[in-house]
């Protein structure tokens, strides 16, 4: 200062002028220094090392100021959209070596066909000893539309927003024939006697079959069984004691259409061949060779091993 002084004492009048702007000059830009130098304390914000993941992106390492995760976002031009998240709260601190995550989240709406299986199902069928399908099945399909939301490209999310059946699905229905009034099937009818081997003059539910003296004692090859006739037969074991069965278009001398009880098994009697009691084993009530395609329909079933008792 006193050199100022001292060169503005030693100034001649024109020059002293010239003096005092710059020592002006000097001081309004000792002021400005000071003034910025403070300002720049009292702002200071430190810088920290951190991890950023936009999205789907790889991790990046970045070096901002210490600041809330908002401010940061805005340092780093991120830019969020609607629906999309951060991993923090927009108010944190962001500290040395945290890692800040954007979640891009998407929507977008498509169509999707759906195929709805066929299913297999069973019932019962009216055609004994067999099992056939009776209506054949296919899948059906279904446009669905679809809400679809992404994070970070993959599918997080689907929402159902409508349907179309574009095609009706169809069972596939296969049918068992099963023991009941109305089943029939087609097969081979033949005789047996009383004195076949192994018979000992007994049917398998207890009625006496004598070469003799026919069904009962009764010098007949029927027996009688509430207040009707029957001709006695030997069925498969599926078919119980005392089912009634219709049969036609046989070539024995008997009714065109007769009706017999199953009282009997036998040992080559299975599923679709019927025997028919005839006395003996030659033949004796009737006449008639083994008569093949002869229809059988189930009238009643039976009740089991004692319906005659």
């Amino acid at each position: 200062m006193k050199k100022i002084k001292q060169a503005m004492k030693d100034s001649n009048p024109r020059s002293k002028g010239l003096v005092i702007i710059m020592i002006v000059y000097l001081m309004v830009m000792a002021t400005t220094m000071t003034s910025g130098a403070t300002n720049q304390i009292d702002n200071y914000q430190e810088t920290v090392e951190i991890q950023y993941k936009d999205g789907a992106s790889e991790v990046k390492d970045y070096l901002v100021r210490q600041d809330t995760v908002k401010n940061v976002l805005d340092e780093l031009d991120v830019t969020l959209n609607k629906k999309d998240t951060v991993n923090r709260d927009m108010a944190y601190i962001i500290q040395s070596k945290d890692l800040l995550q954007v979640n891009r989240i998407t929507e977008e709406e498509v169509e999707e066909i759906q195929s709805i299986p066929s299913q297999t199902v069973r019932t019962n069928g009216l055609h004994l000893f067999t099992t056939e399908v009776v209506q054949q099945g296919q899948n059906g399909e279904v446009k669905n539309k679809v809400r679809v939301t992404y994070e970070n490209g993959k599918a997080v999310r689907k929402e159902l927003l409508s349907s179309q059946v574009i095609q009706e699905k169809t069972d596939t229905i296969v049918a068992t024939g099963t023991v009941m009034p109305g089943a029939y099937f087609t097969g081979k009818l033949t005789t047996y006697g009383g004195d076949c081997a192994g018979g000992h003059g007994k049917s398998a539910s207890g009625i006496s079959l004598s070469p003799t003296t026919g069904v009962q004692g009764n010098n007949s090859a029927k027996l009688y069984y509430k207040g009707q006739s029957y001709y006695c037969l030997a069925a498969d074991p599926s078919i119980p004691f005392g089912t009634i069965i219709k049969i036609s278009n046989h070539n024995y001398s008997i009714e065109s259409t007769a009706y017999g009880i199953v009282v009997d098994r036998g040992g080559a009697i299975k599923k679709n061949h019927i025997d028919i009691f005839n006395g003996t084993e030659a033949g004796k009530y009737f006449r008639g060779g083994t008569s093949k395609n002869v229809r059988f329909e189930i009238v009643s079933v039976g009740s089991g091993k004692n319906f005659w008792r």
